[in-house]
């Protein structure tokens, strides 16, 4: 009985100091705001109030709460912006302290792995992240094209979208630099008809960007496409002439030499009546219409280096 006795008082004198030490080693002084987490990640702020040797009293907005030692994971003091947390663990030993020194640990670690992944070769190697160099096109590079939107003077308008696609890929010093099927964007400039009389239709469009692997759509200079109808003199030429002849002939028929000079007069006047009534030839592009697109400065692109 004797010795049960004895064996009670050391461990009540056990506790007494165990709770002496957990009240002792409290750093973070009363009045202090701070931020208690708990062992099942609640989190409750407030003031400071008492450190009592199995809890811990807060004010929170104006309400007092008392927390359990046993039940704190991590006490941090609250400063302003910017500034350090002082931290105090639970009695356990996890402390906020030890588990930031931890995390600053971790972050050089993984720090110190990326230089030294950055630096190594063989890690270099292994890295599956594309690399890029730049490749300048210079200016005058005909690039071969082939229309993608149908363009002609008679049913175009200024600042209509023309599209066009790369005929084949763009190489160069072995390095292909734009594949076969870029697309390269614009707009018509100008769609001239002919005119009854004199004048013959006209196309103009430029191409002002383009679609790149890498890069995605980027500006370009380009210098204008025109297209002219062909003349038509001899045409005209044919038609009154047939007209004239025609003329003639019944007019010969009819009235002997003087009815065919009269026939033909009256035939040519038909046909000139036949050429001021009709317009010339329109100029029309149909899709699929091969076209050289011209730089007129240098075009940057970035393309993958092999491996």
């Amino acid at each position: 009985m004797k010795v049960i006795h004895q064996l009670t008082l050391l461990a009540g004198l056990a506790l007494l100091i165990t709770a002496c030490n957990r009240a002792d080693s409290f750093e973070i002084p009363a009045g202090t705001e701070v931020t208690v987490q708990k062992q099942d990640g609640v989190e409750i702020r407030g003031t400071l109030v008492e450190v009592r040797p199995d809890q811990v009293v807060l004010d929170a907005g104006g309400v007092r709460t008392q927390v359990p030692r046993s039940e704190i994971r991590v006490i941090s003091a609250v400063t302003a912006p910017g500034g350090p947390a002082r931290s105090t663990g639970d009695p356990g030993g996890t402390t906020g302290t030890r588990a930031g020194s931890d995390r600053d640990a971790n972050r050089q670690r993984e720090s110190d792995g990326e230089d030294d992944e950055r630096g190594n070769p063989v890690a270099r190697m292994l890295d599956r992240r594309p690399e890029y160099r730049e490749v300048t096109i210079p200016s005058g590079t005909l690039l071969p094209a082939a229309l993608q939107s149908a363009v002609a003077s008679d049913t175009s308008d200024t600042e209509d979208n023309v599209r066009a696609i790369l005929r084949r890929p763009f190489v160069i010093d072995g390095t292909q630099v734009l594949p076969a099927g870029t697309t390269l964007h614009g707009n018509v400039i100008t769609a001239e008809r002919p005119g009854r009389v004199t004048g013959r239709g006209s196309v103009s469009f430029r191409f002002t960007r383009i679609d790149t692997p890498e890069d995605g759509r980027m500006q370009m200079a380009t210098a204008p496409i025109t297209r002219v109808a062909r003349a038509t003199k001899k045409k005209d030429a044919a038609k009154i002439g047939v007209g004239a002849a025609g003329g003639a002939i019944v007019g010969g028929l009819l009235g002997g030499g003087d009815g065919a000079a009269k026939g033909a007069a009256a035939g040519g006047a038909a046909g000139t009546g036949v050429v001021l009534s009709t317009r010339g030839e329109e100029v029309r592009l149909p899709t699929g219409t091969p076209v050289s697109v011209r730089l007129t400065a240098p075009l940057r692109v970035r393309v993958p280096v092999a491996r």
